[in-house]
């Protein structure tokens, strides 16, 4: 167990240096804890950068991952730290831009979908992975709350920024209206999630 916190710290420090967004810590014990109580036992991660929240939610369940990331020199990271970890087994990597890539996992069913991608394709995106949402899943949606550009309505910092504010409050917008999901919108929790399911 030391190897690995030792080896995860690694990560998150690397990340830090190397400018590599990973999931802030609450949001992490947010998904540490919902594999532990749920079990997922098939998971597809969209946006994995170096394997850092693929990496807790397969060392608090006893599920496999599909992970989604158009980054080789981050693939090439995400191998080495599984690799590390003891998880290469259980892990099955996607390459290339995940608007191309998730139609080719249609017919499977996941228990947790963890969409951590390009945040200014949410909308399209969550249009693909509808499909692939099994019928007890969870769709857990990171950085919604965009720096408070989303969650507060904060002044948007840069004009490059524009379109992604406009398309999470979308984003938003479509998982609110979908009448077959219940969504439930946590602003304060890391950078903002969103956790859906299919309503019973």
């Amino acid at each position: 167990m030391e190897k690995v916190e030792k080896t995860l710290k690694e990560m998150e420090e690397f990340a830090k240096e190397k400018h590599i967004p990973i999931v802030l810590p609450d949001t992490r014990e947010y998904l540490k804890n919902f594999c532990k109580e749920k079990n997922p036992q098939k998971i597809l991660e969209v946006g994995t950068a170096i394997g850092y929240s693929a990496s807790n939610m397969l060392l608090s369940c006893s599920g496999n991952i599909v992970c989604c990331e158009a980054s080789k020199p981050n693939i090439v990271l995400a191998k080495q730290n599984f690799e590390k970890l003891g998880l290469t087994q259980r892990v099955k990597i996607v390459e290339g831009d995940c608007l191309k890539t998730l139609g080719g996992l249609l017919g499977q069913k996941f228990d947790l979908i963890f969409l951590d991608g390009p945040k200014g394709f949410y909308p399209e995106i969550l249009k693909l992975l509808l499909p692939l949402l099994g019928e007890n899943g969870t769709l857990i949606a990171d950085n919604i709350g965009f720096r408070g550009m989303v969650s507060k309505n904060k002044e948007i910092t840069e004009n490059r920024f524009e379109k992604t504010v406009e398309k999470l409050k979308q984003f938003l917008l479509d998982l609110q209206r979908n009448k077959k999901l219940e969504t439930k919108i946590l602003f304060e929790m890391g950078d903002g999630i969103s956790v859906s399911t299919w309503r019973k």
